[in-house]
């Protein structure tokens, strides 16, 4: 049995979160996002706060270069951690998609999925800047500066992650099926429209 697995990239303050964990319970399927952290921890017994850290973001290959001349084995512990939780996470995430109807949002699960028995829908959520730092200055409670700075930031650190464990770009159009803009279309229209897709998707 092949299931039904949707990924979604998003730049951060695009409401990318909302939209997956609405999308999933409008489905009625498994949804996954820092869940996919807290099963990390479980699976590897690292430690939850140190795998938050190295979430989403990709290992420094100047200091695993800098590691290797020197000649400290024990320097590399904290880099390897980058790589061992994405190495755990694709392991649990090819796993959900053998075994469950699921919404999964990032960790360059599109990648990992790409050559997967799983009926696979990847979008890419995105919004103008004025409208994530509206939303991000509301929900963390920032001034406009503060908010722009953090969206960039993340958006740079999801950037590296995914263009390093891929080899692709992270917000180019060919590595998704559907891009959607939720400033446009709000975060329920945005919700319905992928809904609709993944419905009506091979009929």
């Amino acid at each position: 049995m092949s299931y039904k697995v949707i990924t979604i990239g998003r730049q951060f303050g695009s409401g990318g979160h909302i939209v997956g964990e609405r999308l999933a319970e409008k489905l009625g399927w498994a949804y996954y996002d820092r869940k996919l952290i807290e099963l990390a921890a479980e699976k590897s017994g690292m430690s939850h706060s140190v795998l938050c850290e190295a979430d989403e973001k990709a290992a420094n290959p100047w200091l695993y270069a800098a590691m290797s001349q020197s000649g400290q084995a024990n320097f590399g512990v904290n880099l390897c951690t980058n790589d061992a939780l994405f190495n755990i996470q694709s392991e649990i995430i090819k796993n959900i998609a053998d075994t469950e109807n699921a919404v999964i949002v990032g960790r360059c699960s599109d990648y990992i999925l790409r050559n997967r028995d799983v009926d696979l829908t990847n979008v890419f959520i995105y919004a103008p800047m004025e409208a994530r730092i509206k939303r991000t200055m509301e929900r963390d409670g920032l001034t406009e500066a503060e908010a722009a700075a953090k969206i960039k930031r993340h958006d740079k650190q999801r950037r590296l992650y995914y263009d390093f464990y891929t080899d692709r770009k992270w917000s180019s159009h060919v590595n998704y099926d559907i891009t959607v803009n939720s400033e446009t279309f709000g975060l329920d229209g945005t919700v319905d429209l992928i809904y609709g897709a993944v419905v009506n998707k091979n009929k």
